[in-house]
């Protein structure tokens, strides 16, 4: 379905609108399949909560959505944000608590950008030790740290991307347990 909607938008057969609303078709049913039978095991007490979205100005919510899977299935309760700007980032971390924010990033040119955004989500998050991770595409082609934009980790595979978030997620756990 994804490549027919690709191959009528590269012929110009469909505008924007229509290849937009096919493709939130095709992440509807593919949530409803990969989570229509969700069990009670992301409501406990102590599940990490996660909000995931695309840089403000990416475009790849599939491979988005594709992460969300991996993290649900490691047991995280995951909130995605497709339609992600700076200020509903800002709005998410500010009225509910994540353990972790994942900000995958698909255009090496939306960099420059990321140091304040992370500073900016960090201060408006209700989780004072809220992990910040980035990811995605953008960082295949080139060398910028986690550190150098103001984030915890990085990753470019969702596994190691979900090994990262528990790891960093339990280390600011036992910070906040120990007095």
């Amino acid at each position: 379905a994804a490549r027919h909607l690709g191959a009528h938008w590269e012929h110009d057969t469909m505008d924007f609108a229509l290849v937009t609303l096919g493709l939130m078709q095709l992440h509807t049913v593919a949530h409803d399949i990969a989570y229509g039978d969700e069990d009670n095991a992301h409501e406990a007490a102590n599940a990490r909560r996660i909000l995931l979205a695309c840089a403000p100005g990416s475009q790849h919510f599939l491979g988005l959505t594709m992460v969300s899977q991996f993290f649900r299935r490691d047991g995280w309760r995951v909130v995605a944000e497709v339609t992600a700007t700076e200020a509903t980032l800002e709005c998410a971390v500010s009225q509910d608590w994540f353990d972790a924010v994942g900000i995958s990033v698909g255009l090496v040119e939306q960099l420059p950008r990321l140091r304040p955004l992370v500073a900016r989500l960090r201060r408006a998050s209700r989780n004072p030790l809220v992990c910040v991770m980035l990811g995605g595409p953008a960082f295949l082609k080139t060398t910028a740290s986690a550190e150098a934009l103001g984030a915890d980790g990085l990753a470019v595979d969702a596994r190691e991307g979900v090994q990262l978030a528990a790891t960093l997620v339990q280390a600011r756990r036992a910070l906040q347990a120990d007095p």
